[in-house]
């Protein structure tokens, strides 16, 4: 009788908080969930790195090299991740998905999730190893990292653009821009209320800012936070620097003695980007605002000074 209580628990789990299955028969999704199975295809190279699966803010199973995990979780707004010592390894979103089943798999060194059908899936699984569930639910720390981008959870809200702001008497306007290192990655800039776009390699986007203290936040192995204090009428410059081994991400301002470094790089961006707001849905203005409520507590602790950050000065205006 204790095992059934035992049985009955965890199955409780999974359809509330969505925990790992444990059942090798899984009953199908109620009409108000959702169903993932996530498979990590075998790969000798990182096969014993430890990975874990979260689905939004909390971390709900792990995954062993050529195993899969049962997730249960409520439909609606759905972002699944993996993550391994901090660094999401991929993300996508799963959205509104009511009675249905996803097959979701990752390989190690890839970038992203494949969604297979459910006969792919099914035959992959009869090799893999169902992973045992694990003992509690944790917090999801990488859940921002998660929704940085939006593009990498499949949402396409940005357009290209020719027309441009220009500096005036009552706006500064700030250029952000990325050079061609890391063109596998791509990333998320954020304003301290709103998303801004998310830059590929070689592009670029301009804000227009009221005078004044501005803050600013993009990431992808952990975040980069910056600080641009600017005066009406000038045009200002930051760059992505990428590290070349652990992806980490820096927005770096451009001085007025780099002026030349400057131009050759801008010559490099082959376009601009901004955020389209009717692709704007309301699944995707949830996330928006998750992370800004997060960008205004590192901004509060930015300015007690406890956490760092890259400076723009009204001296670094052209």
């Amino acid at each position: 009788m204790r095992s059934n209580f035992w049985r009955i628990g965890v199955a409780l789990c999974a359809l509330l908080t969505g925990v790992a299955a444990t059942a090798q028969d899984v009953a199908p999704p109620a009409a108000d969930e959702t169903l993932i199975y996530v498979l990590r295809a075998g790969r000798f190279a990182g096969g014993g790195a430890k990975v874990w699966i979260a689905v939004n803010d909390q971390t709900v199973a792990r995954l062993e090299n050529k195993g899969y995990a049962v997730v249960r979780a409520k439909a609606g707004r759905i972002t699944l991740n993996l993550a391994s010592i901090g660094f999401v390894l991929a993300a996508t979103a799963l959205d509104d998905r009511p009675g249905q089943t996803a097959y979701i798999q990752w390989r190690v060194g890839e970038l992203g999730f494949t969604e297979l059908d459910a006969t792919a899936a099914r035959k992959a699984m009869e090799e893999f190893d169902q992973t045992p569930p694990i003992d509690e639910t944790l917090p999801n720390n990488e859940q921002v990292d998660a929704l940085m981008n939006f593009s990498r959870l499949g949402f396409d809200v940005d357009e290209v653009v020719t027309d441009r702001p220009s500096p005036d008497s009552g706006h500064a306007v700030l250029t952000i821009f990325r050079r061609k290192e890391a063109e596998q990655l791509n990333f998320g800039v954020w304003y301290e209320d709103r998303y801004l776009g998310t830059l590929f390699a070689n592009q670029g986007l301009d804000v227009a800012l009221p005078p004044g203290e501005h803050y600013f936040m993009s990431g992808y192995v952990g975040s980069t936070l910056m600080k641009a204090t600017v005066e009406a009428g000038k045009h200002y410059y930051a760059w992505f620097d990428v590290g070349g081994m652990v992806l980490r991400v820096k927005m770096m301002p451009i001085a007025q003695n780099e002026a030349k470094q400057r131009d050759e790089w801008l010559k490099g961006v082959t376009g601009y980007v901004r955020v389209d707001e009717s692709a704007m849905t309301p699944r995707v203005r949830e996330r928006e605002a998750i992370v800004t409520d997060w960008i205004h507590s590192v901004v509060e602790r930015a300015k007690a000074g406890t956490v760092d950050y890259t400076e723009i000065t009204p001296a670094h205006g052209f």
